[in-house]
């Protein structure tokens, strides 16, 4: 009898343990990468996957690299524009030229919402640049973005454009409130150019 009862309680205590392990397993595995080849650094919930591609402003191919990390259903990612010296002084229209194309991509006209915010610049964050977050609603495909762009000069007289975003699923009705979140902030506050 008692060994039968001792059984009952060790396997209960090891399922109960096992649901213990699996309900305490962070979901989101931050980590610090340095991107040196683009310049900068960001905190990504997981391991991030690194895509490169080439697109056409004006007879002029810009390197972009895609670095983004998913999360369930969460896509945590930095995009940078590679503008050349040559025509670093357009870099406002090529940044006009991503968000047309962004909009078009999500079939409206116009972003959501449209709130100031502020980054850090720099391995020490000591400088801060003003900055704006663009909240989309992707009804499509049942998801929301909140989207940064940041224009910071590179080598050689050469200038990087970074987009920022996070695309979670959810509908326009909970556009502010699903990309507030804490760990949607720590990956805008932590996103460091050089």
């Amino acid at each position: 009898m008692r060994l039968a009862l001792y059984r009952v309680l060790r396997r209960f205590g090891l399922v109960t343990l096992g649901i213990l392990i699996v309900a305490c397993s962070p979901q989101f595995d931050w980590r610090t990468i340095k991107n040196d080849a683009q310049g900068y650094s960001a905190m990504f919930p997981s391991k991030p996957q690194l895509i490169e591609r080439s697109i056409n402003y004006q007879q002029t191919s810009l390197k972009q690299t895609l670095e983004f990390a998913k999360v369930n259903e969460d896509v945590f990612a930095v995009m940078t524009t590679q503008i050349p010296a040559t025509i670093a002084t357009q870099v406002t229209m090529v940044e006009k030229m991503l968000q047309n194309t962004l909009l078009r991509q999500a079939n409206t006209t116009q972003f959501n919402l449209v709130k100031d915010a502020t980054s850090r610049i720099g391995s020490a964050a000591q400088t801060k640049q003003v900055a704006q977050d663009f909240y989309l609603d992707l009804a499509q495909n049942k998801k929301v973005m909140r989207v940064r762009w940041l224009i910071r000069p590179a080598a050689n007289d050469s200038v990087n454009l970074y987009q920022i975003s996070v695309i979670r699923t959810g509908q326009s009705s909970q556009l502010e409130q699903l990309l507030n979140q804490e760990n949607i902030s720590i990956f805008f506050d932590e996103f460091r150019p050089n």
